[in-house]
């Protein structure tokens, strides 16, 4: 069988035989999700507080004054992927997301590996993100006087706090994440309203930062790259279609409001604070302080109360991100028990509530387990910019051949009779173009984005085209040793 047949059949409903999982197990999962829920959750992922916090500054010692246009250039690019993205979930009808659309596409074998790199790329960064969260929440504590003890301890505190609401239907998870949303979203505005309200700083509040020279006077690819990847999260929309109201609608709504929203929520906090500092200084603030750039200046206009509430909102975004990625991760597990590349038993859905609870709980011994290694190896600072700039790399991987992906799935079935040319082939064309523009950044910039050496980097490089390499050749495996589980990779549901 060819890969184009492989592709072209990809979306044809599977017999009922093919698709049976475990006895006692629902078949789909459960939820009530709203177009608000849904993108609450999944931009959870992309932790805003801590992205403004940490992220921009960073972006602003690279892009200069420019930032504010590099989250310009990077929301545009991914508001095109966003429309190819959501044009699938009309004729692609199954929660696998990456994996679905790749194989839909591209055929079986690079779906697999794609649902493999998902995988391993999620949990890179919620590794990382376990580490920041103990670190934070020991320096928070201390600040109050609780005793200092290793950063594990409170990152396997919080580990069981996400396993346990990972367990239970999506919709307790989306109510957790959505008052975690509100309170970042509404203290960032607060900020961004007292810089207004002050007149701006030093130099008022000036829009040069929206001029293409402001861009060009730093490194635009880096500010670029770094800007793209603190969207991460949006694409999950896709992986929770099951436990949505209505997933025809609610995933590209979702999908576009989750883009834009975060798109301009970091645009006007990248400007005002910017403007806070006065163009000419914030760079500099940036380079000497990134860590502090953004408290200092809450502090300076809004007050110390405000400057402590984002403290601890950092923290909370760390916990908002894990709980977020707990629900991806299982949702791609679970969409490969369906298929049987993965014990069948991880299939199983919660009679009561809905959710993937085997393949919830097999994930979060993943997490502890590795969590374990990794505390008797180092201190985690070592480790954090490493994992998650390999996993965020894994993630634009993915994206990129989604892109190419939509664009080979509809010119193969005109059957379909879409003739949007728009969503099916000049937006898909954009995005790959710009996908892997940014691909071709963080691939140039590697030990930039993952603060390794070069040595280093060339080991994450082979782990990430690795894993993706080993999922296609188990993919081909399956085709001469088990052809009804190859039959099964990527299809929709019955």
């Amino acid at each position: 069988m060819s890969n184009e047949v492989d592709a072209a059949d990809a979306t044809v409903p599977r017999p009922a035989t093919e698709t049976s999982v475990p006895a006692g197990s629902a078949r789909e999962l459960k939820g009530r999700m709203g177009v608000i829920e849904l993108v609450f959750t999944v931009l959870a992922w992309s932790a805003p507080v801590m992205v403004v916090s940490a992220s921009t500054p960073f972006i602003i010692s690279f892009g200069g004054t420019g930032a504010p246009l590099a989250y310009v250039i990077a929301m545009a690019v991914l508001l095109v992927f966003s429309v190819g993205y959501t044009t699938m979930t009309r004729y692609v009808d199954n929660p696998g997301a990456f994996y679905a659309y790749i194989t839909a596409g591209l055929g079986r074998a690079p779906g697999l590996g794609a649902s493999f790199l998902a995988i391993v790329g999620y949990l890179f960064m919620a590794v990382a993100t376990y580490m920041f969260i103990g670190v934070s929440l020991n320096t928070l504590l201390e600040t109050i006087g609780a005793p200092t003890v290793p950063w594990f301890v409170y990152t396997f505190g919080v580990l069981v706090i996400t396993s346990v609401l990972g367990y239970f239907r999506i919709d307790l998870s989306a109510k957790v994440l959505s008052v975690v949303m509100v309170c970042e979203i509404v203290i960032v505005g607060i900020f961004d309203g007292a810089v207004l309200g002050h007149g701006g700083g030093p130099e008022g509040v000036p829009l040069t930062s929206f001029t293409w020279s402001a861009l060009m006077s730093g490194s635009v690819g880096v500010a670029v790259l770094f800007s793209a990847l603190s969207f991460g999260g949006f694409e999950a929309t896709a992986v929770f279609r099951e436990e949505t109201k209505d997933p025809h609608r609610t995933v590209p709504r979702a999908t576009y409001l989750a883009v834009g929203a975060i798109g301009v929520f970091y645009i006007a906090a990248t400007w005002l604070l910017i403007a806070a500092y006065g163009p000419s200084q914030a760079n500099a603030a940036a380079v000497a302080d990134p860590t502090g750039m953004f408290s200092a200046a809450v502090e300076r206009f809004v007050g110390v109360w405000a400057r402590d509430v984002v403290t601890v909102l950092v923290v909370t975004s760390a916990f908002a991100a894990l709980l977020s990625v707990q629900n991806i991760v299982s949702r791609y597990c679970y969409s490969l028990a369906v298929d049987r590349v993965l014990p069948t038993r991880m299939a199983k859905v919660h009679p009561r509530h809905g959710s993937p609870h085997v393949s919830s709980v097999t994930v979060s011994l993943v997490l502890f387990t590795v969590l374990l290694a990794f505390s008797g190896i180092g201190s985690p600072e070592l480790w954090y910019a490493q994992l998650a700039g390999t996993g965020g790399f894994a993630i634009m991987v993915l994206m990129t051949l989604t892109s190419l992906a939509v664009i080979v799935f509809f010119r193969r079935r005109r059957d379909l009779g879409d003739s949007r040319r728009w969503h099916t082939l000049i937006a898909p064309l954009l995005s790959a173009l710009g996908m892997g523009t940014v691909l071709y950044l963080a691939i140039t910039n590697f030990t930039t984005l993952t603060g390794g050496s070069t040595a280093q980097a060339v080991v994450e490089q082979v782990v990430v085209w690795g894993v993706l390499a080993v999922g296609a050749v188990l993919a081909l495996i399956y085709r001469l040793k088990r052809p009804g589980v190859y039959a099964r990779i990527g299809r929709q549901k019955a």
